[in-house]
């Protein structure tokens, strides 16, 4: 699976909830060097998925694209912007 353009949120601001427009994505945890393993989740029918290192809970919000999220301040970039 190519996973080049993922896009990859994180969680620095410590917020329980985090609405992104993507199903699949990839959670850092906070920025390097408090970053947690980059980790590829799917959230499938359920519309939610709960980070296993940060806790942090991805709620799929259709009205957003995949670079926003709600709050504004979690969007890292696609994988292949990390290399």
């Amino acid at each position: 699976m190519d996973t080049s353009k993922t896009p990859s949120y994180k969680n620095d601001i410590g917020v329980p909830v985090i609405k992104i427009g993507a199903k699949g994505f990839v959670c850092i945890g906070a920025e390097p060097p408090n970053d947690h393993p980059h980790i590829y989740l799917t959230m499938g029918d359920k519309g939610y998925k709960v980070c296993l290192y940060c806790n942090t809970r991805f709620e799929y919000d259709p009205t957003l694209s995949p670079q926003y999220t709600h709050p504004p301040e979690c969007y890292v970039g696609d994988a292949k912007l990390r290399k």
